[in-house]
């Protein structure tokens, strides 16, 4: 078995996944219902979560940001699946690309890095603590985020 090959770091995985669940749960709304979408101030820009599915143990939402960072970029978007009574949230895919796998032989045709859905995980975790830190609610009239 070759040596440098890359393993996935469950523990390090899961943690992401629970602290992800722990800061949406933070931001979301107990009541929030499928179609519901919240809004977020997040310095000249906006932070969109939206609720795309709701069932008694999991729910689909779907985070992106309001304009693009640069004219030449697409907007980025991801898609989170989150697990209610495992208490966890993970990211299903980015800018409305399939599922990804968990690792990824290196090179690749679609150039993914072999840790792709770990770097993806970690920066939803960077995106709901910005909205936590420094966001300021669009939807609340007090501009408050209720935690």
């Amino acid at each position: 078995m070759d040596k440098h090959q890359y393993r996935i770091d469950l523990n390090g995985h899961l943690a992401d996944c629970e602290m992800n669940f722990r800061r949406l749960q933070k931001l979301l709304p107990a009541d929030a219902a499928a179609g519901d979408c919240l809004r977020f101030a997040v310095a000249a820009n906006a932070v969109e979560l939206r609720i795309k599915e709701r069932a008694p143990y999991t729910t689909m939402i779907e985070l992106c940001l309001e304009k693009p960072l640069f004219a030449e970029l697409p907007v980025p978007s991801l898609q989170v699946r989150i697990y209610h009574d495992a208490s966890l949230a993970e990211v299903m895919g980015a800018r409305g690309l399939r599922p990804v796998k968990p690792r990824y032989t290196y090179p690749n045709v679609a150039m993914y890095h072999r840790d792709e859905k770990a770097q993806q995980n970690r920066y939803l975790g960077e995106w709901l603590s910005l909205c936590l830190s420094h966001g300021r609610s669009l939807d609340n009239p007090l501009n408050i985020l209720e935690i």
